[in-house]
């Protein structure tokens, strides 16, 4: 009789266990990855532009004379390095290239990197640098880290 009262006690509990743990692994499994693309001026290229956006922009570059402390990523970026992992999982790093489109546009141009660290050219994506960059100039003057 004892274990029959335990029992019920603890069938809502239980059921209730079961119901949630269900509706969060279905939950999980709903939302699509953000593709590259979904992101403005996100655009996948060939390494000839990279190499044609990478030129053009050492042509017009000044000389950089600041130490730099860091480097920011935004989720752009981050969005374009979960696609080149996901279409080339052997991918060790990520390398950022400085670029420059035809029409001035500056682009930040992002490949793999392979275990020998050379550049893996098979996905190469290309976007403008939101709020990316080297710090300085794109830096929290009030960070803790960089104890500017």
């Amino acid at each position: 009789m004892k274990n029959k009262k335990i029992f019920w006690a603890a069938l809502p509990f239980l059921a209730g266990a079961i119901f949630g743990i269900s509706l969060l692994g279905l939950l999980s499994f709903t939302g699509q990855p953000k593709s590259p693309g979904a992101d403005p001026g996100v655009t996948k290229i060939s390494t000839a532009d990279a190499h044609t956006y990478a030129q053009k922009y050492l042509k017009s570059a000044t000389p950089y004379t600041s130490i730099i402390k860091g480097f920011t990523v935004d989720l752009a970026e981050l969005t374009i390095m979960n696609s080149i992992l996901a279409a080339d999982p052997s991918a060790e790093g990520f390398r950022f290239y400085f670029g420059t489109d035809a029409s001035g546009t500056r682009l930040l141009i992002t490949c793999g990197v392979d275990a020998n660290g050379s550049d893996m050219t098979g996905t190469i994506f290309t976007a403008p640098p939101h709020n990316g960059g080297p710090c300085p100039p794109v830096c929290d003057i009030n960070s803790p880290i960089s104890g500017q």
